[in-house]
């Protein structure tokens, strides 16, 4: 058997690697945005089939929902939290 992820699995791996080094690097920097943890959900949720918005705390969805200007695609990110005026 041949043990080289197809293609389209290696890009989802890559893209976790790229997370996984930008949010290190934040780290070592001492800052952490919302955009790197979404950045960082976003290709662990595509690499186990799931939705970003699994990966985030209520306070960071209503935070986006509310505050950041972040692309949302709730098809591929889920549904973010319905704000109150």
């Amino acid at each position: 058997m041949n043990a080289t992820p197809a293609p389209n699995r290696e890009a989802q791996l890559e893209a976790v690697l790229q997370a996984a080094l930008y949010l290190l690097g934040a780290r070592q920097d001492q800052m952490l945005t919302i955009e790197e943890w979404t950045d960082l959900a976003r290709a662990v949720a595509a690499c186990q089939e799931r939705k970003t918005a699994e990966y985030l705390t209520d306070h960071d969805l209503e935070d986006i929902a509310e505050r950041y200007a972040l692309e949302w695609d709730e098809a591929a990110d889920g549904p973010l939290p319905t704000l109150d005026e």
